[in-house]
């Protein structure tokens, strides 16, 4: 019987797939891994205990002692350093923002005082980027320094014919606007230009006496 039952075996025994093999092999080490991490969990407080007796013998056997006084040395002299330092910075840095906004106060009350056409301003003065405002208020202050020359210089002989210039452009514009079209409002035209000193005058520089205007509707 037995011998039959053996026969019948082998006549049923066929090779192993790729599959069967895969699965028996995933089979395996996932049994395999439950296994070992459940001897772990148990071994695990013997292992402690070994690791406990034998850490500091351990830990002289590495020779690690002077190494670690210099690194202790090294990193507290650092942060003592940077706490510092820090604390520097930061009083430095809050001074400066008062000294500078200080100058800035006074450099726009002269602006209110003098009258000056736009006030002194700046971005954040925490901005990272801008480390001295000095060059921006001194380009401000020596455009204010040209305005105030500008209408100065205006108020000379000089200047005078700028302001006449000036005059004579609003009196003409105004006479356009009233002179209901009548031609003879070239001739003032003429005549105010080339008091300002205009000589190039186109059209005008042509003796207009000597045309005669026609009527409307006659060539």
């Amino acid at each position: 019987m037995v011998a039959l039952s053996t026969q019948v075996q082998q006549q049923k025994a066929r090779p192993m797939t790729k599959e069967d093999k895969e699965h028996w092999r995933s089979k395996v080490k996932r049994l395999i891994d439950n296994q070992r991490s459940d001897l772990k969990a148990i071994f695990e407080s013997d292992i402690q205990k070994m690791k406990d007796k034998k850490w500091k013998s351990f830990l002289k056997s590495l020779n690690l002692d002077n190494l670690f006084k210099k690194y202790q040395i090294s990193a507290k002299e650092y942060w003592k350093f940077k706490d510092e330092k820090d604390k520097g910075e930061r009083e430095l840095k809050t001074q400066m923002s008062k000294d500078y906004e200080k100058l800035k106060d006074k450099v726009n009350r002269f602006s209110t005082i003098r009258k000056w056409k736009e006030d002194y301003s700046s971005r954040d003065f925490d901005d990272s980027n801008e480390r001295d405002y000095t060059d921006k208020i001194i380009s401000y202050l020596s455009k204010r320094c040209y305005d105030e020359c500008e209408k100065q210089f205006n108020q000379s002989v000089k200047g005078k014919s700028i302001n006449d210039l000036e005059q004579t452009e609003e009196l003409l514009i105004d006479a356009l606007h009233i002179s209901n079209s009548d031609p003879a409002i070239l001739g003032l035209i003429k005549y105010h230009l080339q008091k300002a000193g205009i000589t190039n005058l186109g059209i005008l520089d042509v003796d207009l006496s000597k045309f005669k205007m026609l009527p409307n509707g006659k060539n």
